[in-house]
Order: structure tokens, then C-alpha cells, then sequence
């Protein structure tokens, strides 16, 4: 009986537009078949926006808040690869990769 590969989940967060495009270089690279990318805004960009009570709060914060995360299902093989290519990445284009375990999974039913 052969063992069916390990998923991970593969959770990438790119800070600036060549992050992200290094990400995308990265995923493809590592052969990752797939990702969902999620425009995010960082908690300062709320505050000042939604939450003006803590604007003073906010004025502590970077200005510059916001990223693009992306998630993807993928072999352990192909996570592995995405991690050893980020790290020898430029610095300053270097998204943050972090790999989880998937051990189950909740399908919703009908």
C-alpha cells in the first residue's frame, strides 16, 4: 500500500509589490499547482479609516500598511522548495513563507 503525500498548507505574505512578485516567481518555481492571493490592510490602515477614536494610536504605526497574502495547498516536496527559495531571495524583495501541517480536512457537507 502506498502512502499518499503529506499536504501543507504554504501561507506566503509579500509587504511591497516586489515581494510579491518574487512570491509569485517562488510558487511557480517550487512547482505549488495553485494559490488564492488576499489583498490585506494592516491594523494602522484601520485604525486611522474605521477607528478614528485611535487615531493617536495609529500615529504610532508605520504609514505604510497592507500586503498581499496567498495561500496554497501543496506537497511537502514543493513547500520545502518554496521555503529554501525564499531564503536565498534578494532581502529587500523577500516575502515571509511559512508552512504548516495539514493533518485533516473539514469538507463541508451537502
Amino acid at each position: 500500500m502506498t502512502e499518499l503525500p503529506s499536504n501543507r498548507l504554504l501561507v506566503g505574505i509579500a509587504r511591497s509589490e516586489a515581494s510579491f512578485e518574487q512570491l509569485v516567481s517562488i510558487l511557480l518555481d517550487a512547482g505549488v499547482p495553485g494559490a488564492t492571493v488576499i489583498e490585506s490592510r494592516g491594523l494602522a490602515s484601520i485604525l486611522r479609516e474605521e477607528l478614528p477614536i485611535y487615531s493617536g494610536l495609529a500615529a504610532l504605526l508605520p504609514s505604510a500598511t497592507g500586503s498581499r497574502v496567498m495561500l496554497a495547498v501543496c506537497s511537502a516536496h514543493a513547500a520545502e522548495t518554496a521555503v529554501r527559495f525564499a531564503q536565498q531571495s534578494p532581502a529587500e524583495e523577500r516575502p515571509i513563507i511559512a508552512v504548516l501541517l495539514l493533518t485533516d480536512a473539514v469538507v463541508p457537507g451537502p
